[in-house]
């Protein structure tokens, strides 16, 4: 029998399985059974426990860790324990000044002890009794599985050690194979058939013969082009087998602190398409995602309903289930969720792209469809015009209102820094962020980044960039400039062109605004969510409802200004409305001029919309319900009212 442990190493989130690793489990196991039998180790949770959840959490997601690269370089001293020690270079670069001088201390100490950690992981998984050690690398995964593998081979040199994952995709798996020696075999592109032939080879006897296979990397042949540049076929998306979670839930069982410390919800990841179908008609021009398979591929609507019901069996226990599509498929909402009955208290996760219609929010919220990221990305059009977005601000927006009535949260980051942008859209924001604290906020406000495989980085020259590997590689890898530029998945541009100048000129007092938005969302206690709504009063009349300022404004409308809010639900040039205005083009002039004083409109390019929420269907809300205030609950805001105009 040929053991197989696959290993999810930090810093993946603690709180989700190994979707990768979960799928070849499976397939070990239903394929070569009672020759192979495969386990999932999920040492990120021991490592979690180790730094401390809290901790772990911020080094694993937060922008202030993840730009850094910290978690590729606190396992640089085991994975290349021959190179000089670069903290002293590394914090002058990051982490720099009074404020860090807490977290560099601690960093430090946790460094220290990882050596004497990971040991003893070793020995507790058995890692170095195993035929096969394999692990997934994605994001800041990529330097603790090398150490691991190093001090793995130092044990057992006999164990044949393999990495695959984003990381690994040509030629970036190339660089691994050539200057690891601690890593026999990497894994390009997709693996699902290469690891089974992979495993077959080992089995023969003969684990060198997979050195002939496409996607497949070894110190032999990662200098022939051949297999330098080249990905592992596909496995077909509906040729579906369940990921092996049983690996995960026992961790999770072992780790109870990870969830009485931690802020983040277990979840399980699921998959239903690959590619982009966006990308494949204009790829943004940021994206790196996909790697060099674009070609959008979905599942069959019968075999997602099957996997839908299989996640839904596992509440309530676990009721969070996060998508791993980069895109949501276009006939899901018609062929699939109208399908699905969701337990009670089940948060679906989807990448979408916009525009999307108000059935298919609805299809999506009644299938349990709560959190989307949406690719918003920026609230200016000509922004998203530069990144090839084929959307518009006003699409953004009404997306934004939209989701505020189907109770949809939607993930979205105001980005920064595209070639190009013009500095006008940042004083446009800097005007308008406050208009707009009623929706929900971004995350914050981050420089645009060059990826690999995005058109950024393949067309470089074509938007006169210099792109180089950010700062934290050198820093990381005692590898050559060449090496490094095949290694890195992030880049930087060396010039000091306009568009950077501007981004940095105005990205503080953006983060600010944005701050002070998600501040009023989140971090006041008691007090209600801002407020922009158009509601019917007892009396028959109609009223807008305005608390953005920290303050209820209550402006009575009346009813033709009310059916201009709605009409203006989308966007429209005042020209086109005013040759339909019952009232003449000077009363409507009048009542948008009105409308523009009290910042209840959004204006691009000659066109307007309202970001007044008017209700479902375009009729008004019913009027809040009045009810006691009892303790701990949100207070009520102090009420400005207007007479009637």
């Amino acid at each position: 029998m040929l053991r197989i442990a696959l290993v999810n190493m930090p810093f993946a989130d603690w709180n989700r399985p190994s979707f990768a690793l979960g799928q070849l489990s499976t397939l070990v196991n239903r394929e070569f059974d009672g020759r192979a039998r495969a386990r999932v180790c999920y040492l990120n949770q021991d490592l979690a426990e180790y730094f401390g959840t809290r901790l772990y959490e911020s080094l694993s997601v937060s922008h202030d860790h993840v730009d850094t690269g910290i978690g590729d370089w606190l396992f640089r001293h085991l994975a290349f324990p021959d190179a000089p020690d670069t903290a002293t270079e590394y914090f002058q670069r990051y982490y720099r000044g009074a404020r860090w001088e807490d977290f560099r201390d601690r960093i430090l100490r946790a460094r220290d002890g990882l050596h004497g950690f990971c040991a003893e992981l070793i020995g507790r998984y058995r890692l170095d009794e195993a035929d096969i050690v394999g692990f997934s690398s994605m994001f800041a995964q990529h330097v603790p599985s090398m150490a691991l593998a190093r001090m793995i081979k130092e044990r057992n040199p006999r164990t044949l050690v393999v990495l695959g994952g984003a990381n690994c995709e040509a030629p970036m798996g190339a660089v691994v194979a050539e200057h690891v020696p601690a890593v026999d075999f990497v894994f390009s592109g997709p693996a699902l058939n290469t690891f089974g032939q992979f495993v077959q080879c080992v089995l023969d006897g003969e684990p060198a013969r997979a050195d002939t296979i496409p996607g497949i990397i070894s110190s032999r042949n990662c200098r022939d082009p051949r297999f330098r540049t080249a990905i592992g076929a596909e496995r077909d998306i509906d040729d579906y087998f369940l990921p092996d979670y049983a690996g995960f839930f026992e961790a999770l069982d072992s780790h109870p602190e990870l969830r009485r410390t931690g802020t983040s919800e277990p979840m399980l990841f699921f998959e239903t398409s690959r590619g982009c179908w966006w990308g494949q008609r204009s790829h943004c021009t940021f994206c790196g995602l996909n790697g060099e398979s674009m070609a959008f591929r979905a599942m069959a609507p019968e075999l997602a309903v099957r996997q839908f019901e299989w996640l839904f069996d596992f509440a309530p226990a676990y009721t969070s289930l996060f998508c791993t599509d980069n895109v949501m498929p276009r006939n899901y909402p018609r062929e699939v969720f109208p399908r699905l009955d969701p337990p009670p208290g089940t948060s679906i996760f989807y990448e979408v792209k916009l525009p999307l219609s108000r059935q298919d929010l609805r299809a999506m919220a009644d299938a349990g469809v709560t959190v989307v990221q949406p690719g918003i990305e920026a609230l200016a059009s000509s922004t998203l015009k530069l990144m090839g977005k084929g959307t518009t601000a006003f699409q953004n927006l009404q997306f934004l209102k939209n989701c505020d009535e189907f109770g949809i949260t939607p993930e979205w980051n105001l980005l920064i820094g595209f070639p190009g942008e013009d500095p006008a859209v940042y004083r446009k924001y800097a005007e308008e962020l406050g208009d707009l604290v009623h929706l929900v906020p971004p995350h914050g406000v981050y420089m645009v980044r060059f990826d690999r495989f995005s058109p950024y980085f393949k067309r470089s020259g074509d938007y006169g960039l210099d792109l180089a590997p950010v700062d934290y590689y050198a820093l990381t890898y005692p590898f050559d400039a060449a090496a490094l530029a095949d290694l890195a998945y992030f880049f930087a541009d060396r010039n000091l062109a306009p568009y950077m100048l501007h981004a940095v000129e105005w990205h503080d007092r953006l983060s600010r605004l944005v701050a002070e938005w998600r501040a009023a969302w989140y971090d006041e206690p008691g007090a209600p969510r801002r407020e922009l709504r158009l509601v019917a009063n007892e009396d028959g009349t109609t009223a807008v409802r305005d608390s953005r300022s920290g303050t209820l404004r209550v402006h009575p409308v009346d009813p033709a200004t009310a059916r201009l809010l709605r009409r203006l639900a989308s966007p429209a040039r005042p020209e086109q409305l005013a040759r339909d205005w019952p009232q003449g083009p000077d009363d409507l002039r009048r009542r948008l001029d009105h409308l523009t004083e009290r910042r209840l409109l959004f204006a691009e390019n000659g066109r307007v919309m309202s970001l007044v929420l008017t209700g479902t269907d375009g009729e008004p809300d019913e009027p809040p319900r009045e009810e006691p205030t009892a303790a701990g609950a949100r207070r009520p805001l102090p009420l400005l009212t207007e007479s009637p105009r």
